[in-house]
């Protein structure tokens, strides 16, 4: 997981205004007081206006990264509809995700783009990661285990697993699709079978997991 870390810098800027003016006495000579003109009143300099915070003018959106919502198929049009009342989600494309769960994300063209133009208006997309799915492969060799080595007969695997695995023992390797399985089942992904033993010869096993995020979308209307 990546941690993004900002840092904020923060100025001050003190502003330091002064004032001052003289009255003449008058001349000891003749003891008069004379007027006081415009430019020795002593009268007190108005401290300058602040100047006020400018707006920030709004940058400039890239065209090539807006999709016009009529150049979306009828699919990525319902997704961006469902979108406006809430949220939309693309799904791996497997038959053993429900067609409820969400869109195909083979589908998903928002991921290339940061805005939608529909209807006369802008709306910026948001995308998130959502649900987990994971694919897993099964991979099969003839090998030779060691004295110590633990080899499990095939006939004792459980049913549901043993199709999966003469599979990958007849054609090298065998591909769980997205969604069948949440994890390995036991006792394969306990790691409990490291060498199975099907008919006459012993075949070294290794796992493998694949993961992807669902995606989720949402859109928000900027003019």
């Amino acid at each position: 997981m990546r941690k993004a870390v900002g840092t904020l810098a923060l100025a001050a800027l003190l502003l330091l205004a002064g004032c001052g003016g003289g009255v003449d006495t008058g001349s000891p000579e003749t003891g008069e007081t004379p007027t006081p003109s415009s430019t020795e009143s002593g009268a007190a300099t108005e401290p300058a206006t602040p100047p006020q915070s400018a707006t920030p003018t709004p940058s400039p959106v890239d065209s090539s990264r807006v999709v016009s919502y009529t150049a979306l198929n009828d699919e990525q049009q319902s997704a961006f509809r469902t979108a406006i009342d809430g949220e939309a989600t693309f799904v791996p494309n497997s038959s053993y995700i429900n067609d409820s769960a969400g869109y195909v994300a083979s589908d998903n063209p928002f991921r290339l783009h940061d805005y939608v133009r529909y209807d006369g208006s802008l709306y910026r997309i948001q995308t998130a990661r959502g649900e987990l799915y994971a694919a897993y492969g099964i991979q099969a060799s003839a090998a030779s285990p060691g004295a110590n080595d633990t080899v499990v007969a095939f006939e004792t695997l459980p049913a549901d697993v043993q199709d999966e695995v003469r599979t990958a023992i007849t054609n090298g390797v065998y591909s769980a699709p997205w969604g069948k399985w949440h994890s390995l089942p036991e006792p394969l992904g306990a790691g409990e079978t490291p060498y199975v033993r099907y008919e006459n010869q012993t075949y070294e096993m290794e796992y493998i997991v694949a993961d992807t995020w669902a995606t989720t979308l949402r859109v928000e209307r900027t003019d």
